[in-house]
C-alpha cells in the first residue's frame, strides 16, 4: 500500500480568500451556493482512482510574481500528462455546497437573512547518462503559468544549492526541514512563475501520483503557516473517508452560538472545531459532509445544460467540476485548524464504515441557559466568535470612532513567548491570533547566496505606545504590554493594523505566569528566543505583581507544556512611534526572493501538545 503524500499550499503570507463576483445577471443551480465559506482556509481535492490518487491542491500567494515559489515532497514521481491546473472557482463552489449549512431554530421571531447572486506546456523528461548527479530533475514542465521540475537527490545540501541556484531562497532555519525529506527518499515538486506570468496565472494545481491512500505532509507547512490555519480536505471515492492517525471528532449541534440577522451567518463554529482539535491533542478532523455526489452531479448537468452563468468563467469551472465529479458517487469533506507549532506528523486518510454525515447544522434557540432568539438588537459578546490560537486570551475593547459611535470587539493578550499577528478570520474579516516567535523561519539579516540581506518590516511600523513590534516570518506582530491587548484593523488602504490597547476587562495576572512548551523535536524552531520570568509591571492596564511561572495546562484554558520559556521580549531593533499600530499591506509579507515552502514527510507516531490554551481563553 503506497502512501500519497500531499503538502498544504501555504504563500509567504495567507490573503483573503475572496472569489470576485461579478454582476449576477444569470444565476442556478451549484454555482449559486448561498453559504458562507471559511475564507482563509487551504482546500485539497484528492480523487481515489484504481491505484492512483490524483491531487488539487489550492495555492494562496500575496505578492510579486518574482516573489512566488512553492515546493512540496512526493513520494513518487507524477505522471507528467496529468500536471495541470484547474479552476480555483470550481473548488469555491465546492466548498460552498458542501460546508455547514445553519438553520435557525424555527421558535425564533427572526430568522437568517438571504444572499442572493451566484459565484461571480511543453513537458520534459530529464534523465542522465554515466553514473547518477548530485541531483536529478526528473521533470521540467511548463504547466499554465508555472516552471514545474520535480527534483530528487540523497544529498540535502545538493538539492538546497540547486534550490537556491534557480532562485529559491532557502534560509539556514529551513535546512534541517529539507534534510527531513531527503533522508525519506522523498521527491520535491518545486514551482515557480514563468517571466511571462503574474499573479493571477496562480492557481489551483494537479497531478496523479501511484498509491490509494491520501495523506497530507505538514512539518514543513510550519515554515509559512498563517497561525489557526484552516484546512479543507474533499476526499472523492466509492465510500466514505476518514481520518486515521488523527482523532475524528464531531461536534454537538446544541453546542453552536449565532447571531440572527447577520450575513454571512455568524457562529462559534470554527471556535468549536479549533477547541476540539485541542482536545485531541493537537490533530483531529471534523466531518462536515459525508454522502453522495448525485444531487451535485445533477445540479452541475442541469446547470450547463441550461448555459445559465453569470461569467463565462463560471462555466469553465462548472464543467471542470463536473467532470472530476463524474467517476466518484461519494464525497467526503473534512475540516481542521491548527497553527505551525501542531504540524508534528501527517495525517492520513483511509475508508470509514461510519454513516452519512448532512451538512445540516439545526442550531438551537437556548445554548448554556442563554435565548439566543430573545433580542436580536443584543449583540453577543464579540470574544464568543474569536479565536486568539496559542498562548492567547481573548477580551473585548469598546472603541469610539470619529462619530461619537461606539463599538465593541474582540482583542487578543499573548503570553510571554507569544506575539499578536493580525490576519483574517474564516469570515475575512481582520483578527489577532498569538503565535510562537520561535516559529519565524524568515528574519531580518537572513541572506542566501546571491541575494540580499532581509530587511526589518518593523522598522517603519508601530504598535503604539503600549507594545513593541517583532518580525515574525518578515511580517510586522506586536508584543503588547502587560495588561494590554492586540486588536486588528484595516485601513482605508487596506493596511493590517494591530494595535496595543487596554481591554475592557482586566487580564489575570497569573496569565502572564505561563509559558509555551517546549517545540516537539518534529517541528525544530527557526530562531531561539529567550523568555526571562515574569516581572511585576506598573502602570499598565490590569498587570499586576507576577509571582510563579507555570506550564499551561487544561483543554480550553492553557497553553499546556512544561513551564521552558519560548520567547517574547522585542528586540533592540524593535522601534515605537505614535502611528498607533503595527500595519502591513493585506496579505503581503514577503521580502524579494522569498521563498513559499510547503514541505512535510511522515512521522506516524510521533506525540502531540496541542491540548491546552491560557486561562480564560476560548480560542
Amino acid at each position: 500500500m503506497k502512501i500519497i503524500k500531499l503538502a498544504t499550499v501555504v504563500g509567504a503570507a495567507l490573503a483573503p480568500f475572496v472569489v470576485g463576483l461579478g454582476e449576477a445577471r444569470a444565476c442556478g443551480g451549484f454555482f449559486c451556493g448561498r453559504q458562507p465559506v471559511d475564507q482563509t482556509a487551504e482546500r485539497i481535492l484528492f480523487e481515489i482512482g484504481d491505484g492512483s490518487v490524483t491531487m488539487t491542491t489550492q495555492i494562496s500567494f500575496a505578492g510579486d510574481a518574482e516573489d512566488f515559489a512553492w515546493i512540496l515532497p512526493l513520494p513518487e514521481v507524477p505522471d507528467v500528462e496529468s500536471l495541470a491546473t484547474f479552476p480555483q472557482r470550481a473548488l469555491t463552489a465546492l466548498d460552498t455546497n458542501t460546508g455547514p449549512d445553519f438553520i435557525a431554530p424555527l421558535d425564533c421571531a427572526f430568522g437568517f437573512p438571504q444572499a442572493g447572486g451566484g459565484l461571480n506546456g511543453a513537458v520534459s523528461s530529464a534523465t542522465s547518462g554515466g553514473g547518477e548527479p548530485p541531483v536529478q530533475v526528473h521533470v521540467r514542465a511548463e504547466v499554465g503559468g508555472y516552471d514545474v521540475a520535480v527534483i530528487e537527490s540523497q544529498d540535502p545540501a545538493a538539492l538546497i544549492e540547486w534550490l537556491r541556484t534557480e532562485g529559491y531562497r532557502v534560509t539556514e532555519p529551513m535546512e534541517p526541514y529539507v534534510e527531513l525529506y531527503t533522508a525519506e527518499g522523498m521527491k520535491f515538486l518545486a514551482l515557480k512563475l514563468l517571466e511571462t506570468a503574474d499573479v493571477n496565472d496562480i492557481t489551483p494545481f494537479r497531478f496523479t501520483l501511484p498509491g490509494d491512500v491520501p495523506s497530507i505532509p505538514l512539518r514543513m507547512t510550519a515554515l509559512a503557516a498563517e497561525p489557526e490555519m484552516s484546512i479543507v480536505v474533499f476526499v472523492l471515492g466509492d465510500q466514505r473517508f476518514e481520518g486515521k492517525n488523527w482523532e475524528n471528532i464531531e461536534i454537538a449541534d446544541d453546542r453552536i452560538l449565532f447571531q440572527l440577522n447577520s450575513w454571512p451567518v455568524k457562529t462559534n463554529w470554527t471556535s468549536l472545531v479549533a477547541r476540539g482539535v485541542d482536545e485531541a491533542g493537537g490533530q483531529g478532523w471534523v466531518t462536515e459532509y459525508a454522502g453522495t455526489t448525485t444531487s451535485m452531479r445533477e445540479l452541475l448537468a442541469s446547470q450547463i445544460s441550461a448555459d445559465n452563468f453569470a461569467t463565462p468563467e463560471d462555466k469553465e469551472a462548472a464543467e471542470a467540476l463536473a467532470e472530476v465529479l463524474t467517476p466518484h458517487p461519494y464525497l467526503t469533506r473534512l475540516y481542521s485548524r491548527l497553527s505551525a507549532e501542531e504540524m508534528t506528523f501527517d495525517p492520513i486518510f483511509g475508508r470509514s464504515a461510519g454513516e452519512d454525515v448532512s451538512r445540516a447544522r439545526q442550531l438551537s434557540r437556548v445554548v448554556d441557559g442563554v435565548d439566543q432568539c430573545a433580542d436580536v438588537a443584543v449583540s453577543a459578546d464579540p470574544c464568543t466568535f474569536a479565536t486568539c490560537g496559542a498562548g492567547g486570551i481573548c477580551r473585548p475593547v469598546t472603541q469610539v470612532d470619529t462619530n461619537g459611535t461606539e463599538t465593541t470587539v474582540a482583542a487578543c493578550g499573548c503570553v510571554p513567548g507569544a506575539t499578536a499577528r493580525t490576519t483574517f478570520a474564516p469570515d475575512g474579516s481582520p483578527t489577532v491570533i498569538c503565535q510562537d516567535q520561535r516559529m519565524s523561519f524568515l528574519n531580518p539579516g537572513d541572506q542566501a547566496a546571491g541575494a540580499e540581506a532581509l530587511p526589518d518590516p518593523c522598522a517603519t511600523f508601530s504598535c503604539g505606545d503600549n507594545g513593541s513590534c517583532v518580525p515574525v516570518n518578515m511580517t510586522p506582530t506586536c508584543v503588547c504590554n502587560q495588561g494590554f491587548v492586540a486588536v486588528a484593523a484595516l485601513n482605508a488602504e487596506g493596511m493590517r493594523l494591530t494595535t496595543c490597547a487596554a481591554p475592557d476587562a482586566a487580564i489575570p495576572e497569573s496569565f502572564y505566569n505561563q509559558r509555551l512548551p517546549e517545540l516537539p523535536p518534529e517541528i525544530p524552531g527557526g530562531r531561539p528566543v529567550d523568555v526571562p520570568d515574569p516581572e511585576p509591571t506598573t502602570g499598565s492596564a490590569g498587570a499586576s505583581t507576577s509571582s510563579s511561572t507555570t506550564g499551561l495546562g487544561g483543554s480550553g484554558s492553557g497553553v499546556g507544556g512544561s513551564g521552558v520559556g519560548a520567547g517574547g521580549q522585542p528586540n533592540a531593533a524593535d522601534s515605537k512611534g505614535s502611528g498607533g499600530g503595527c500595519s502591513i499591506v493585506a496579505g503581503s509579507s514577503a521580502p524579494t526572493g522569498a521563498l513559499a515552502l510547503a514541505l512535510a514527510g511522515l512521522a506516524f507516531a510521533a506525540a502531540r501538545r496541542r491540548a491546552s490554551r491560557p486561562v480564560g481563553n476560548d480560542r
